[in-house]
């Protein structure tokens, strides 16, 4: 349904109000072209669009008749969302809900990503856009970590968050014992020298069910969450380097982790 404004002061696109320095209260926003795309070919809801003029035809076969699409001029568009919005194209969408942790023990996926305490929504992003690039669509979000429906979030991800399931795993050190009574195991990542190297990992964990959890970027993970898990794993590096961004360090393990087993 085409409905063009010219009021950027309209109620019926609050949600896309000042989006470059918050969120909505109700729902998220996809931005750019290919997000949007991936938006509207998942199984989400989508509550309206907002398009430049002359993007109709992109979008409108995509859409349901009764979903909103709002057309304004680029100037309009701009005043509206605070800046002059990537590829002509915004997305409200709905947010899904996080499943219930205890979930995981049906799907029971062969490797779930677990992240605690990861702030920064390019960490986030970019963690999920490895862990789609590596066949991983389940993952556990913990204290203090993000909300992954943000848009800077889901724009970093090139849209995989649309295609990932998401469980609360607010309890971390309760739902990692329930776990791992049903054959879950549990491997943290840490700097701590004792640690085994990610080389030993796979053998450690005899092909169980697996949680990699992933600590906060400047923190790591809390010493009683890496003594609640099966197995402490570590990158090996040389003195000169300390330490790398928490989602070049879950690329890597993701990676070893979704290697065949010679």
């Amino acid at each position: 349904m085409l409905i063009e404004l010219t009021d950027p002061l309209d109620s019926r696109i609050n949600a896309y109000r000042n989006v470059r320095l918050r969120d909505p209260e109700d729902g998220f926003i996809a931005e750019g072209s290919l997000v949007v795309k991936r938006l509207l070919q998942s199984d989400l809801s989508v509550q309206s669009l907002l398009l430049h003029k002359g993007q109709e035809a992109k979008y409108i076969g995509m859409l349901p008749e009764s979903v909103p699409v709002y057309v304004v001029d680029p100037k309009i568009g701009a005043a509206i969302a605070g800046y002059d919005f990537h590829r002509g194209v915004l997305a409200h969408g709905v947010c899904p809900q996080l499943l219930p942790c205890e979930q995981l023990q049906t799907d029971r996926p062969r490797l779930a990503l677990g992240l605690v305490g990861i702030s920064d929504p390019e960490n986030v992003g970019s963690l999920l856009r490895s862990a789609a690039a590596m066949g991983v669509q389940d993952v556990l979000i913990g204290p203090s970590t993000i909300y992954p429906f943000v848009r800077r979030v889901i724009r970093v991800s090139m849209a995989s968050v649309f295609h990932h399931r998401f469980y609360r795993f607010d309890q971390p050190l309760q739902q990692i014992a329930d776990l791992q009574s049903d054959t879950f195991r549990f491997a943290a990542t840490t700097l701590a020298p004792d640690a085994i190297t990610i080389g030993a990992l796979q053998s450690h964990l005899a092909g169980a069910p697996t949680v990699l959890l992933m600590g906060n970027e400047a923190q790591g993970l809390a010493p009683e969450i890496q003594k609640a898990c099966d197995v402490r794993t570590t990158l090996p590096m040389p003195e000169t380097t300390d330490s790398l961004n928490v989602s070049v360090a879950g690329a890597i393990f993701l990676h070893e982790l979704t290697k065949p087993v010679s």
